[in-house]
């Protein structure tokens, strides 16, 4: 990116802002004066690039690459020590040192009789063929002799910097998705268009599982935003089979919740200089802010009843200006209206009389 901004580049492009009439030959003041700046820029152009370089993991040098996968839970490999079992004529205490061939092990535990697991002090893939006689590095009293006759688990080299890089890049076309209802709802309320969802599990009698959404406007999906979700959560051609985001098993259903309109009849006793005539535009507008914030809450509800009431319908039209005195009927009833965890309330008119 400034491989080109090098010293001699920058000191050249200093000298040409100087006059005529001013020395920039080689040890000239003016050229003393660049080349310890320039100098200092080169420096700092590099560790520009170097941050340039470090901030995405496609450039990132090892270190930097190691930092950012721990990030998204990727552990590079490193680099691991050979464990063998020794076979021991004797008791051999914990933390005795034995050498074989080139290589220095050392005694982590007791496997059963007189067999043992050593670790190698050498790691990586080297002495992953090293067997043979153990001769102890220090005095061991009546050593009866020892070999090692097994590997027991092979030490690797550190991993491949190209091959982690590639595993951290792959990350990113693939998502970790365990079926739980939070990742069904984190999953499918990120998807473009959808405002909510209620994943249900399945019923013993049933293989379906459910999962209601409403619109970001918190409305009734259409049916493209139900298609459209249902495509990507468990194609509709082979539910099951693991193709969408969903496990393989879960047999998933997208349907958009239902809606029950409501209507409200409000008997009020305006204020002097207020009417029905006056303030209508200002008491639909209370009232449908109550319903929307009941379908605003209506995901977190969960499987819980949304109760429309006839108080809060009440006190968000005495809010209105000019109203004195109020009286509500949802569809008709001086009662709440009780909707399942399916269905959102909409405000199907309001009627003051």
């Amino acid at each position: 990116m400034y491989e080109d901004r090098t010293q001699d580049v920058i000191v050249t492009e200093m000298l040409k802002n100087f006059g005529k009439d001013v020395r920039t030959d080689e040890n000239s003041l003016a050229y003393n004066a660049c080349v310890k700046t320039a100098s200092e820029l080169e420096d700092a152009y590099g560790d520009i690039m170097d941050i340039y370089d470090n901030m995405l993991p496609d450039t990132q040098d090892l270190s930097h690459l190691i930092a950012y996968a721990a990030e998204r839970g990727i552990t590079y490999h490193e680099e691991t020590a050979p464990i063998v079992c020794g076979k021991f004529k004797q008791d051999i205490e914990i933390g005795e040192v034995f050498t074989c061939n080139d290589y220095t092990y050392t005694v982590e535990e007791l496997i059963s009789g007189y067999d043992y697991r050593l670790v190698c002090e050498t790691p990586g893939t080297e002495a992953n063929a090293n067997l043979g006689e153990l001769t102890p590095q220090d005095y061991v009293e009546d050593y009866q002799g020892g070999e090692i006759t097994e590997i027991l688990v092979p030490g690797t080299d550190d991993e491949d910097e190209e091959m982690f890089r590639e595993r951290v890049m792959q990350s990113f076309k693939s998502t970790a998705f365990g079926g739980n209802k939070a990742d069904y709802r984190l999953f499918i309320d990120a998807l473009e268009g959808v405002g909510g969802c209620k994943p249900i599990r399945r019923d013993k009698e049933s293989n379906w599982i459910y999962v209601w959404i409403v619109s970001e406007e918190k409305k009734a999906a259409s049916s493209e935003l139900v298609s459209k979700v249902q495509t990507v959560i468990d194609p509709e051609q082979n539910h099951g089979e693991g193709d969408g985001m969903a496990p393989m098993c879960h047999n998933v259903l997208i349907k958009s919740a239902l809606t029950q309109s409501i209507e409200v009849k409000a008997i009020i006793e305006f204020d002097t200089g207020y009417s029905a005539e006056t303030s209508e535009t200002q008491i639909i507008e209370a009232v449908e802010k109550y319903f929307s914030s009941l379908r605003d809450a209506w995901e977190s509800n969960e499987l819980n009843d949304t109760i429309v009431r006839t108080a809060r319908t009440e006190a968000a039209i005495l809010n209105v200006e000019g109203v004195k005195d109020i009286s509500v009927q949802l569809d008709g009833k001086d009662e709440n209206v009780s909707l399942t965890y399916e269905y959102i309330p909409m405000l199907g008119g309001v009627t003051i009389e």
